[in-house]
C-alpha cells in the first residue's frame, strides 16, 4: 500500500506551556531545596556556635558572681573580724538574681544560704535546671570556707529556645520568598527560550523565517544563533533538493507525453487496420501511464513543498458530498475493469470551506489507493457523515483489501516508503499517492487517519472543519 510523508505535528501552545512551567518548577524546586539545606546547615552550625557562646557567658558570669562575693568578704572581713560575722552581713547584703548563693564550713556543713533574687524573674523552683558550683572562698583569709552557687539555665535556656523559634519561622519564610523570587527570576530567563519556542513552532520550509535572538553574547543569543545557521543551510538543501525534483518531473513530462502520444497512435492504427493489439505496444502504454502518473505526483509535491503553508491563498464554500457524489462514478470503469466493487455508503450533507481541484484529487488519491490494494472481487466503500458531537465533517474510504499491520502504522505517512504487505500485493507503486492525500488534508487544515476497516481491510479517513 502506499504512504504518504510524515503527518507535521501540530505545535499546541498549552504543550510548550507545559514543558516551560516543568522547567521552571525544577529549577525553582532544586533551588528552593538547595537553598534549605545550605540554611539548615548554617543554622545548626550558627546555633552550635550561639549555644557554646552562652555557655561561656553563663560560667563567666556565675565566676563574676563569686569573684564579687570574695571581693565584698575581703573588704569587710577586717570591719568584721571574723569570718561568720562577716559572711552573715554579706548574706543580707548580696542577692543575686537567678543565683541562689551558700557558704559552707570547713567540716562541709551549710552555715548560711541566700535565696536567689525574685523582683524580676519568677524564682528558682526544684524543677528549674541548676548549675551548681563550688569555689574557694580566701584560703588566706577563710581557710577551707567555700562559697556554692545554684545558677539557674532558665534565662540561658529561654534564649536558646527562642533562637530556635526564629530559625524555624525564618528559614521557611526565607526559603519561600527565595524560591517565589527564583520562579520569577526563571520565568525571565526562560522568555527567550519560550519565544524561539513558538518562533520554531512557526518556522515553515523554505519560509526565511528565524530564531529571535535579544543577545548575541550570551549563552541562549550563540545558541540561536547556531541553529539559525543550521537552518539557513538546512533551507539551502532543501531548495537545491525541491528545485532539482520539480525541474526533472517538469523535464520528464515531455518526452514520456511524447512517447505516450506515438504508442497510442501505434495502437489506433492497429485497430482501425483491424490488426490484433500487439501485446508489447500495450504494456509500453501501461508504463507509461504508471510513469506519467508519477512524474505528475513528483511535480505536485515539489510544488507543494516550494508553496510551504501558503499553497492555499483562498478557500471557497462547497460541499464535500457533492464532490464525492461526481467523482465516484468516474472510477466506476476502472473499479470495473480491475473486478472491484466501488459503492458510497453513506452521503451526508457535508459543508466546507476548500479548493475543489485539490479535494478531487484527494478523493481520487484514496479511492486509486484503496482499489489498488484490494484483492479482485472485492469491494470499496465511500463515505462521507457529519459528525454531531463537534463542528468537522469525515470522508472515510474502506476496503476488505490487505490493510496495514500495526507496526507500520507509524511510518504510513512517510514518503516513497511502502509496507512489506503492500510490495507483496503489487510490485509498481511510488508510494506518493498518499504523501499528496495527506498534503492536501493539511492544506484544508484537517487530519487524515488510517485504521481497520470494518469490511476487514484498511479505513483512511479525512477529518475537516465543517462550513458555517
Amino acid at each position: 500500500m502506499t504512504t504518504t510523508e510524515p503527518h507535521r505535528e501540530s505545535h499546541r501552545e498549552p504543550h510548550r506551556e507545559s514543558h516551560r512551567a516543568r522547567i521552571r518548577w525544577r529549577f525553582t524546586a532544586l533551588y528552593g531545596a538547595t537553598l534549605l539545606v545550605v540554611l539548615l546547615a548554617a543554622a545548626f552550625a550558627l546555633r552550635q556556635a550561639l549555644r557554646a557562646t552562652l555557655q561561656q557567658e553563663f560560667e563567666a558570669s556565675v565566676r563574676s558572681s563569686v569573684g564579687l562575693v570574695r571581693q565584698f568578704f575581703h573588704t569587710e572581713v577586717h570591719e568584721y573580724r571574723s569570718v561568720e560575722a562577716t559572711l552573715s552581713h554579706i548574706a543580707g547584703e548580696l542577692v543575686f538574681e537567678d543565683r541562689a548563693i551558700r557558704y559552707r564550713r570547713p567540716d562541709g556543713t551549710l552555715f548560711r544560704a541566700t535565696a536567689a533574687a525574685t523582683a524580676r524573674r519568677a524564682p528558682i523552683r526544684p524543677r528549674t535546671p541548676i548549675h551548681s558550683v563550688r569555689f574557694a572562698l580566701d584560703p588566706a583569709l577563710a581557710p577551707g570556707w567555700e562559697v556554692e552557687v545554684d545558677a539557674s539555665l532558665v534565662n540561658m535556656y529561654a534564649l536558646q529556645a527562642r533562637i530556635d523559634r526564629w530559625f524555624v519561622v525564618g528559614i521557611p519564610l526565607f526559603v519561600l520568598s527565595a524560591a517565589v523570587a527564583g520562579w520569577w527570576l526563571t520565568g525571565r530567563t526562560l522568555r527567550p527560550v519560550g519565544a524561539m519556542a513558538d518562533a520554531a513552532a512557526r518556522i515553515a520550509p523554505a519560509s526565511g523565517a528565524r530564531l529571535p535572538v535579544d543577545n548575541a553574547e550570551d549563552e541562549l543569543g550563540r545558541l540561536g544563533l547556531r541553529f539559525n545557521a543550521l537552518l539557513d543551510r538546512l533551507d539551502g538543501a532543501l531548495t537545491q533538493q525541491r528545485q532539482f525534483l520539480a525541474d526533472a518531473a517538469h523535464e520528464l513530462r515531455t518526452p514520456i507525453a511524447r512517447m505516450r502520444a506515438r504508442v497510442e497512435l501505434a495502437l489506433l492504427e492497429a485497430r482501425t487496420d483491424g490488426q490484433p493489439q500487439d501485446a508489447t505496444l500495450a504494456a509500453v502504454d501501461a508504463e507509461l501511464r504508471a510513469m506519467s502518473q508519477q512524474v505528475e505526483q513528483l511535480l505536485q509535491l515539489a510544488r507543494a513543498d516550494a508553496a510551504g503553508d501558503t499553497a492555499m491563498a483562498t478557500l471557497q464554500p462547497l460541499f464535500l458530498d457533492d464532490l464525492v457524489a461526481d467523482e465516484a462514478p468516474r472510477w466506476q470503469p476502472q473499479a470495473a475493469q480491475m473486478e472491484r466493487t466501488l459503492a458510497i455508503e453513506t452521503l451526508e450533507e457535508a459543508p466546507v470551506l476548500g479548493d475543489a481541484r485539490l479535494l478531487t484529487s484527494l478523493v481520487g488519491a484514496l479511492v486509486d489507493n484503496a482499489l489498488r490494494y484490494t484483492r479482485p472481487g472485492g469491494r470499496v466503500t465511500l463515505v462521507v457523515e457529519r459528525d454531531a458531537r463537534a463542528p468537522v465533517v469525515r470522508f472515510a474510504v474502506d476496503d476488505d483489501g490487505i490493510g496495514v499491520p500495526d507496526d507500520e502504522r507509524a511510518r504510513i505517512f512517510d514518503r516513497f516508503h511502502r509496507g512489506t504487505n503492500a510490495r507483496a500485493h503489487r510490485a509498481d507503486g511510488s508510494g506518493l499517492g498518499l504523501a499528496i492525500a495527506q498534503w492536501i488534508v493539511q492544506q484544508h487544515r484537517g487530519t487524515l487517519e488510517v485504521g481497520t476497516s470494518p469490511l476487514g481491510g484498511a479505513r483512511f479517513t479525512v477529518t475537516l472543519p465543517r462550513a458555517s
